[in-house]
């Protein structure tokens, strides 16, 4: 009897930490792997296309099929691109999306990669940026070759897009010696004519 009554005063204790931590932020009520969430509504600045190929890539690397890439499935995946990265960077580009503190990446993690990249929210030196860029592989086999030549012009608009600032740059230097051209030639006709009237005179 009075065991239950103090195995109850304990468990009511644990209830009471637990929803004051959770109010106080310091652990979720709900941790965001385990709620149900639809990606097309919370991810708006995804095309239904592009979520869908989001999940293919990601199903691709989910080689355990947990619906969660690992460590060891990120660096495979890492390796897969091209793009291999060290221990250390390999759990720094976990800490940098997992908000539920489990260790893994879950597709709704896997997402904000893709909308931090967009917003221009992740360093030059993030191996997540390495996988944004990368991720885009493609299988002619599967795509076709109208799929592989999509891909090969999204690549190229995103070295375009990459390189843009050397472009401005580029246009202006042209702009400026097209004006100079064009102000040595009115000066040329201005000499010729002043010299006409000159002959005149």
């Amino acid at each position: 009897m009075a065991t239950d009554e103090l195995a109850n005063k304990l468990n009511r204790r644990i209830l009471i930490n637990e929803s004051e931590d959770a109010e106080n932020g310091t652990v979720p009520a709900v941790q965001p792997s385990l709620q149900v969430f639809n990606p097309y509504t919370e991810f708006k600045e995804f095309s239904r296309k592009e979520i869908q190929d989001f999940q293919k890539t990601f199903n691709k690397y989910d080689v355990g099929k947990d619906k969660f890439i690992d460590f060891h499935e990120l660096k495979l995946m890492m390796e897969k691109l091209g793009v291999p990265q060290t221990h250390l960077s390999l759990k720094e580009m976990i800490k940098e999306v997992d908000e539920d503190h489990d260790s893994k990446i879950s597709f709704r993690e896997f997402l904000l990669i893709f909308r931090k990249a967009a917003s221009g929210e992740l360093s030059q030196e993030s191996g997540l940026l390495d996988l944004y860029r990368n991720v885009q592989e493609i299988d002619v086999d599967v795509e076709g070759v109208g799929g592989a030549k999509n891909f090969f012009q999204a690549k190229i608009e995103a070295q375009t897009a990459d390189k843009k600032f050397e472009n401005e740059i580029k246009q202006e230097q042209e702009e400026k010696r097209i004006k100079a051209e064009e102000a040595k030639e009115r000066k040329k006709a201005f000499k010729e004519k002043a010299s006409v009237f000159k002959n005149v005179a």
